[in-house]
This record gives structure tokens, sequence and C-alpha cells, in this order.
């Protein structure tokens, strides 16, 4: 596979970047209602609502970075 250029890895961060409020929405809407039926609780939802989001910031990072082969 060959080396993406800057503009490359800017557009890869970019589209992260848009995408990441509507994941936070989606995957809010789907935890609450676990939460509601009582399979998860409110700290289970915290703490994967927050691991997506720094997952999400890591990819942002990496991409922007390029060190895509070292992760």
């Amino acid at each position: 596979m060959s080396e993406k250029t800057p503009i490359q890895k800017m557009m890869l961060t970019m589209g992260l970047a848009v995408g990441l409020p509507g994941t936070i929405i989606g995957v809010f809407y789907l935890l609450y209602s676990l939460v509601q039926a009582g399979h998860i609780s409110w700290n289970m939802l915290l703490g994967i609502l927050l691991a997506i989001i720094g997952y999400f910031f890591f990819l942002m990072v990496k991409n922007v970075l390029g060190k895509k082969d070292k992760y």
C-alpha cells in the first residue's frame, strides 16, 4: 500500500471528526435503552461512551502523524 499524502491524512482525520457527533448520539441512544432496560448501569454507559470518544481521538492523532503500521 502506498504512503498517504498529507492531504489524504487530513481528509481521513476530518472524516473521523465529522462522524464523531453522530456516533456519540447513536451510541448514547443504544446505551440509554440498555440502561432503561436494566442491563447496564449509568457508570457503565459513561465508561463505554468515554472509551469510544477516546478511541476516535486516538484514530485522529494516529492518522495525522502517519504512524499507521506502528500501532
